[in-house]
């Protein structure tokens, strides 16, 4: 991978690093929002509940990703994005454009 991709797919992790965080941020503030004490009725209680713990594995996924983000931009700074950390081969650019934080090869990452 070139200079010119590094830059690239810099700014593209850059990018969703920014709107991950936002988005974090806002699902914090939507959850006081959500409050299962003051729910009126057993459904009503079990709806607000569900809808809390769903805001609460959405913002987890989010976090993880934007950890995954920030390792990626390491290995941008280290020479060695787009290598797979389990073979050692090139990672394809397609693979990178639809997850530019991929740490592993599509072979590898099917095996688990």
């Amino acid at each position: 991978m070139d200079n010119n991709e590094h830059i690239r797919f810099r700014k593209i992790l850059l990018s969703l690093h920014g709107s991950l965080s936002r988005e974090v941020k806002e699902a914090t503030s939507a959850d006081s929002s959500i409050t299962p004490d003051n729910a009126i009725g057993r459904l009503t209680r079990m709806e607000a509940i569900q809808s809390q713990a769903m805001s609460v594995a959405g913002k987890e996924r989010m976090k993880k990703r934007i950890q995954a983000i920030e390792r990626a931009l390491t290995a941008i700074d280290d020479g060695t994005y787009g290598t797979c950390v389990r073979c050692g081969e090139p990672i394809p650019s397609g693979r990178l454009e639809v997850m530019p934080e991929s740490r592993v090869c599509v072979p590898c990452a099917q095996r688990g």
